[in-house]
């Protein structure tokens, strides 16, 4: 199994684990999330290209919509896709959600068909969203790093950096 798919399948895994590094953060249960719109998101509408996992990322985000961002994402590795995500930045009330469904690259999904994996938000501060074991850092007008929690076939935890530039 290729190295990035370990990391994803074991970010799905940890969904609601312990935070074991810095950059990402970990719901407290009967915590409120903290107050977020999508407006709030809004830069992130567009192409996106980048590296991480040892791969080259493409991440597109459309114009929030009926309370919803849809979104979609793949790594690609030696000019060939190793996964799919079908991403949605949603209104939950008055935070925001972040949820993916994995696919590979024949499109038979990771999840079951009703499930998807949900990054609630836990906290906010400038230019940078804290879910649930994923963070979006913006670092600059046309960059931002996504931090992803991972287990690794080791059992160790880590956190991935996934660099952004918006595509021209």
């Amino acid at each position: 199994m290729q190295p990035a798919l370990v990391a994803v399948i074991a970010l799905v895994l940890l969904a609601g684990a312990p935070a074991a590094a810095q950059h990402t953060r970990t719901a407290t249960p009967g915590t409120t999330p903290p107050a977020a719109s999508l407006a709030d998101l809004a830069w992130l509408e567009g192409e996106w290209t980048g590296e991480g996992f040892d791969s080259v990322l493409h991440e597109n985000y459309s114009r929030a919509v009926g309370g919803q961002m849809p979104g979609h994402f793949y790594a690609a590795k030696d000019g060939r896709p190793t996964f799919y995500e079908f991403v949605m930045l949603a209104q939950v009330g008055n935070s925001i959600e972040y949820r993916v469904r994995h696919f590979n690259p024949d499109m038979t999904a990771w999840e079951d068909k009703d499930r998807f994996i949900r990054f609630p938000l836990v906290a906010v501060e400038k230019d940078v969203w804290y879910f649930d074991g994923l963070t979006i850092r913006r670092t600059g007008p046309d960059s931002s790093d996504h931090i992803v929690r991972v287990k690794r076939k080791d059992g160790s935890e880590e956190d991935a950096v996934l660099h952004y530039r918006r595509a021209k």
